[in-house]
C-alpha cells in the first residue's frame, strides 16, 4: 500500500523471521482468532513476532464490527509502529478496508 505499510493475507509463525529479514519491524494482526481451523492463534503470532524482534499488536475486528474506535485503534498503533508495518488478516481485504478507512477518517 505504502513504503510503510503492506497489506497482506494469514501469516504463520514460521514466517516471522523471514518477514523480519525482509525487512519489516512490525506486525498488526486484525484477524480474530479461531475463524478457521488452521489459523494460528495470536499467542502463536505473540510468541514468533518476538523472537524474530518484530512489533506486535492484535486488533481483530468483522467485517460487520468495523467500528470508529476500531479504526482509530488502527491508528494509533500505525503511527507508534516502527515501519515498515505488516498489518493482516485472512485474505488481505479486512485490512485493505481497515486502511482505507483510517485515510478516509484522515488519521493516516
Amino acid at each position: 500500500m505504502t513504503d510503510n505499510l503492506t497489506i497482506y493475507k494469514q501469516i504463520y509463525p514460521t514466517q516471522c523471521a523471514k518477514i523480519a529479514e525482509l525487512g519489516y519491524r512490525s506486525v498488526i494482526n486484525i484477524r480474530p482468532d479461531d475463524e478457521h481451523i488452521t489459523q494460528p492463534s495470536s499467542q502463536e503470532l505473540a510468541t514468533a513476532t518476538k523472537q524474530a524482534n518484530l512489533a506486535y499488536h492484535h486488533l481483530p475486528f468483522d467485517d460487520e464490527r468495523l467500528s470508529l474506535l476500531t479504526v482509530e485503534q488502527f491508528a494509533t498503533y500505525y503511527h507508534a509502529f516502527p515501519k515498515p508495518i505488516l498489518m493482516f488478516c485472512g485474505t488481505g481485504a479486512r485490512a485493505k478496508l481497515l486502511y482505507q478507512s483510517a485515510l478516509m477518517q484522515g488519521l493516516l
